[in-house]
């Protein structure tokens, strides 16, 4: 089956249809607070911004912030997000 075959097969399945809540999930809704995410190379978590997604920094094991606002280290992003862990 050729790449060509399967596009068409999915246009065909999507026609008529005004949004893709029947293909995919609807997104979360944003919130402005950083989420963790592992790196499974070093086995670190690192508290990421919600924005653009940039590892900003580790998280030690035991860490409690809350409510702790940060400047995101992106050099396209800037935005200011709120940790709680």
């Amino acid at each position: 089956m050729s790449m060509t075959e399967i596009i068409d097969g999915m246009t065909h399945e999507m026609v008529g249809s005004d949004s893709f809540e029947q293909f995919m999930n609807r997104p979360l809704p944003h919130n402005g607070q950083a989420y963790i995410q592992r790196d499974y190379k070093t086995g670190k978590d690192y508290i990421c911004c919600p924005f653009c997604g940039k590892k900003n920094f580790p998280l030690t094991p035991g860490a409690h912030i809350t409510g702790q606002k940060f400047k995101c280290k992106g050099s396209n992003c800037r935005e200011i997000f709120e940790v709680n862990v």
